[in-house]
């Protein structure tokens, strides 16, 4: 009885957590990781740090639609650094295409993309402060320790989705110089 006990509860869970809405971070695009000061060339947001591109899905599990009430939505970006939980709402400038519509129905085992881009950092407390004297910002390490607990929370009034998952992540421009502008 014991012996078939353990595989029925692994089986149940393992199918509860493929039953419902997913919310996977299909892709995260990091880039201005590093930022060099060269020829005294500075740009306004040369110290909020590093820029993500997410890419995420939502999909329907389910037998029945499920819809997002993306006029009452916010997402929420998740991570911990040196033992502490961040988070922070994507501004909904960042979301334009999506809150654009008032709901996005999705049929069961359909999926539907979600693309933004957002300041990794800004408006923590991990944002280094501006120096006129700096050569350069380096946030390495926030991002090494904040990308392995990154997730991202869809909340609207019916529904609270967390991602599950990020599939990849790429590197864009890890070390970033301004230049000056073109007249």
């Amino acid at each position: 009885m014991a012996r078939l006990l353990f595989p029925t509860l692994f089986c149940l869970l393992i199918s509860i957590a493929t039953y419902g809405q997913n919310l996977t971070i299909k892709c995260i695009t990091i880039s201005r990781v590093i930022t060099k000061i060269k020829n005294n060339v500075h740009e306004k947001s040369e110290n909020e740090g590093p820029r993500a591109d997410f890419k995420l899905e939502f999909e329907n599990n389910t037998d029945s639609t499920i819809t997002l009430d993306s006029s009452h939505s916010k997402f929420m970006l998740l991570f911990r650094y040196n033992g502490l939980d961040y988070k922070r709402k994507v501004l909904s400038l960042f979301l334009e295409s999506f809150n654009e519509m008032k709901e996005v129905h999705i049929k069961p085992n359909e999926k539907y993309p979600v693309e933004f881009g957002i300041r990794l950092l800004s408006g923590t407390s991990l944002v280094k402060e501006k120096q006129s004297k700096s050569d350069y910002y380096d946030y390495s390490q926030e991002i090494l320790k904040t990308l392995p607990t990154l997730k991202i929370q869809y909340m609207d009034p019916d529904l609270r989705i967390t991602s599950n998952k990020t599939e990849n992540i790429d590197i864009e421009d890890y070390i970033y110089t301004p230049k000056k502008p073109i007249k």
